[in-house]
């Protein structure tokens, strides 16, 4: 049982611990070996650790294990110049960076004229002058680094350390005592009759011409020439073994325990702390690095701690949840108070420990100094906190927030507001009447006058009667915004303001609107999370965004307002939207509440400059390949066309937990813009094109833009697309565009002789045929002429037949005349024969047989065309004169054309259009 007490004692001292950030590095993050044996820090500032697996490196992104070949686990190591020097199972050598950024190993070991021992260790490796110093358990191997050689200095027996202290080697001999290399010689500073066996696990300069040794089991002692004298220190861990321990530049002392965790001593303030699982990964400490930034880095026997001692920011994480989510702090005096979903909390001056004060557990919203008493808002009322104790003061469901007015406290409930006046003995508020909203948000203008703010229904102005218990007037200004919670009303320099997470509007009185054209808005360019804002005593505006804490302040000597921000990591500070919420806990110190503590932190902020960003590997692939290495420093590297998969590898050695470095690149000739920021150190193109290509990446931290980093690379055409490829493309293309005309040429030869014979022989069918259709038609004219001619001689033959039988009629007549009535007979006889039927009778039969249908034709075309006009059209078919057609028709030449006048018309016929053409054309 005593254990147990003693163990949740410890728990929850350790808990209330505020502490600097500290990030912890397993073996699954690194993928090397648990042992880390000893660190240092290069002239580039990336780290190396002797690991159990090999050396392991790391520049910030990326953790690189490097294997020697004996595959040992490396004990020692030493940055010096730019080379790494190690120490392993019976080896010791260096390594170089390579022009592709790796690391290649020489083992020194043959250089030694002494054989290595077998099962020789090297545990520890320091740098004096020219020289590198190797310790083993038994020997002290010096390289020299101008010649290369090796000497070697044997102790006769067990060397437990080396040690270098102002420009001296010092190493300790078990059972003998500590010894001193100065200009070449060994010379005993302290023997072992005073030390007494007492291992020396650190040694380092103290005071005016002292050394200060950290022993493992028997406390700290001074060296002054050969003088051994203890050295009391308040809170030193006496009853502990201590396996490591480094004295920094600040007369800091870190001393690395077995069992124990790690012990940080402030030598000129006495201040410490411990850090112990599962603050850190393991309580046992194998080897401790100040880096050039002044972090702390542990090796531990599982894993690796970093603690950024020098960071501004201190973390109290409430690892066994007792404290909860802290929603609203306040310094009062030397206690600090923290207001959680769990109470009232308390801690007093220096205390490592918080105390939940009696009577508060629950849901506590605010904490409020008003008249120089201090109150706290609760889901049971109001509180008022005097030290340790609280007294229960106000009933009502839940109050938001307090603020002073008149001679009482306004309060902010779930339902609505009240008003508690000084004096109240009932505990009972009054409330307001005509508004029953959520009132989270509460600024008091005046005595009348105040404003609330609602998430959902906008901001509220609410004008009030002098007993303070009615609403006279009530103005509703609606908000358009997307967020559901997370809207502010607060008053800064004098202004009402509210803010969204997108923007930040001021109330102007004379248009009685507000307005987002302020100075204050027009500030504030990053993205928010929460339009949550507080402003603080010190008359700083915060707001937060999702990288940092964003604050304004009044520029004394410029009367303006200047914006700034300070880099906490959402993870650090995250809790349910629209309850951010930070502090002022002292002058310039501010505390923000998290779901797991909080977070305390001083302005102006000191942080460490940005380190160069460096391109540390770049690599390439085909298709399915592995990605090899290439050189890093050519001018422009050059890849065929098959090798076109880059990846980059770069990074800002920074090893902060806070702020972490972004990323953005971009290759020219290819990406459309930068890219966004990002944490991962890396970029793979794949399936590049064929084309010239600068690769440019920049780095972002604590809000400062690094310079560009640059990579020229080449990805050459394909062979196909290659000039020479062209050339032949060409000269092929002219080979086939010859040999095709060749082949086309001869067949077309071919194909127009084919074709002139078929031509020839059709011309000759054609020919023959023409001249058969000529003979044909010939034939045809002749049959024509023939028939037309026999139509011709059968009418001329009627028509003299007629004649003959008119005559021989006529002759017979006369014959047989005897008197005047005989020859009156003959006459009439005569007569008959050349009447115009008789006659026209007599023409139109063999008119027909002349020119067959001509008269249907007219007719079918002309219905309207009596007899004589077609006599008329036969006898212009004949194409015979008006003088030759009248004494045909027994009339006088005027009427031969006034019949063909009338012809003209029943036909219709245009003025120029000729009578005789018309009727040939049928």
């Amino acid at each position: 049982m005593r254990l147990l007490a003693l163990f949740l004692f410890f728990s929850f001292s350790l808990f209330a611990q505020e502490l600097p950030p500290i990030t912890n590095f397993d073996p699954g993050i690194y993928n090397a070996g648990n042992q880390n044996w000893m660190l240092t820090q290069a002239d580039n500032n990336h780290i190396y650790i002797a690991n159990n697996l090999g050396l392991l490196s790391f520049n910030g992104e990326h953790w690189n294990l490097h294997r020697v070949p004996n595959a040992s686990a490396v004990r020692s190591v030493l940055a010096k110049d730019k080379r790494i020097y190690t120490g392993s199972y019976m080896d010791f050598g260096y390594w170089d960076t390579d022009q592709k950024g790796e690391l290649n190993y020489t083992s020194l070991k043959n250089l030694s004229e002494e054989k290595i021992l077998d099962g020789e260790q090297f545990w520890h490796i320091e740098a004096l002058e020219e020289y590198i110093i190797f310790q083993s358990l038994r020997r002290l191997y010096s390289f020299t680094r101008e010649t290369e050689e090796i000497n070697t200095i044997n102790a006769g027996n067990i060397i437990s350390n080396l040690f270098k202290v102002n420009n001296k080697l010092y190493y300790q001999v078990a059972e003998d005592g500590l010894y001193t290399i100065d200009n070449g010689r060994i010379e005993q500073v302290i023997s072992n009759a005073k030390i007494k066996d007492k291992p020396i696990v650190g040694l380092f300069p103290f005071e005016e011409n002292k050394m200060l040794a950290v022993t493992r089991d028997d406390g700290l002692f001074t060296i002054e020439n050969s003088n051994w004298e203890p050295f009391q220190f308040k809170d030193y861990p006496l009853n502990e073994s201590i396996f490591t321990a480094k004295l920094l530049e600040d007369q800091t002392l870190v001393l690395g325990s077995i069992g124990n965790g790690l012990h940080v001593y402030d030598l000129a303030t006495s201040q410490n702390y411990q850090l112990l699982q599962p603050v850190i990964n393991n309580n046992t400490v194998l080897s401790i690095l100040e880096d050039k930034a002044g972090n702390i880095w542990g090796g531990l026997d599982n894993g690796l701690v970093l603690i950024n001692r020098k960071s501004p920011f201190r973390l109290f994480t409430d690892i066994s949840g007792k404290v909860g989510t802290v929603y609203c702090s306040h310094q009062f005096g030397d206690n600090l108070y923290l207001g959680t979903n769990q109470g009232l909390y308390l801690k007093i001056g220096t205390s490592n420990t918080y105390e939940l004060i009696p009577g508060t557990s629950g849901q506590v919203w605010s904490i409020n100094e008003i008249k120089g008493k201090l109150y706290a808002g609760h889901d049971r009322g109001i509180f008022a906190i005097e030290g340790n104790s609280a007294t229960h003061i106000s009933d009502g469901p839940g109050v938001w927030e307090i603020r002073e007015f008149k001679n009482g406290l306004l309060q902010g409930h779930y339902d609505g507001i009240s008003f508690w006046e000084e004096g109240n003995v009932e505990n009972d508020p009054v409330y307001l009447a005509n508004f029953d909203l959520s009132s989270r948000n509460l600024v008091v203008q005046n005595d009348s006058t105040f404003w609330v703010g609602h998430d959902h229904k906008g901001v509220f102005k609410l004008k009030i009667n002098a007993e303070v218990n009615e609403v006279l007037d009530l103005e509703n200004y609606s908000v358009s915004y997307d967020g559901g919670m997370g809207l502010k009303v607060f008053q800064f320099n004098g202004a009402i303001y509210y803010s969204t997470e997108d923007e930040i509007y001021k109330y102007e009185p004379k248009t009685d609107t507000f307005s987002l054209e302020n100075e204050l808005n027009n500030l504030i360019q990053e993205q928010r999370i929460s339009g949550i804002s507080h402003v603080l005593p010190d008359n700083t505006w915060w707001g937060f965004g999702e990288d940092n804490l964003l604050y304004v302040t009044r520029d004394a000597f410029q009367d303006r307002l200047s914006a700034k921000s300070a880099a906490i990591p959402l993870e650090y500070r995250s809790i349910a939207k629209g309850f951010e919420n930070i502090s002022l806990i002292g002058e310039s110190e501010y505390l923000v509440g998290s779901n797991v503590g909080y977070t305390i932190f001083s302005t102006p902020l000191d942080l460490p400059s940005m380190e160069q960003l460096n391109i540390n590997k770049v690599s390439t692939a085909a298709l399915e390949e592995e990605f090899k290495s290439h050189k890093l420093d050519l001018n422009q590297l050059e890849l065929p066309n098959s090798v076109n998969n880059i990846n980059f590898e770069f990074s800002i050695p920074a090893y902060s937990k806070l702020a972490k470095p972004v990323y953005s690149y971009r290759i020219k000739g290819f990406s459309t813009g930068w890219s966004t920021w990002q944490r991962n150190g890396s970029a793979t193109f794949e399936n590049l094109p064929a084309g010239d290509y600068v690769f440019e990446v920049r780095g972002k931290y604590n809000n400062s833009i690094s310079e560009i980093a640059t990579y020229a690379f080449t990805i050459a055409l394909p062979w196909y697309a290659t000039t020479v490829a062209i050339v032949v493309y060409i000269l092929l293309f002219l080979l086939l565009i010859f040999i095709l005309h060749k082949i086309y040429t001869g067949y077309y030869r071919k194909q127009r002789e084919r074709l002139l014979e078929q031509n020839k022989k059709k011309l000759e069918i054609r020919q023959l045929e023409s001249q058969q259709e000529i003979i044909t038609l010939q034939n045809q004219k002749l049959e024509s002429d023939v028939a037309s001619k026999n139509r011709e001689l059968a009418a001329s033959t009627m028509n003299i037949i007629k004649k003959n039988e008119f005559l021989t009629q006529l002759k017979n007549k006369l014959t047989e005349a005897n008197k005047k009535e005989d020859i009156q007979e003959v006459i009439s006889i005569i007569n008959k024969n050349i009447a115009e039927k008789d006659n026209w009778k007599l023409f139109k039969e063999a008119f027909d047989n002349a020119d067959k249908d001509f008269l249907q034709s007219v007719k079918k075309e002309h219905p309207n065309l009596t007899s004589n006009d077609l006599k008329l059209c036969a006898y212009l078919r004949l194409n015979l004169s008006s003088k030759e057609i009248a004494p045909l028709l027994n009339i006088s030449v005027r009427s031969v054309e006034i019949k063909r006048y009338r012809l003209r018309k029943k036909m219709n016929l245009e003025h120029d259009q000729g009578l005789v053409e018309y009727i040939l054309k049928f």
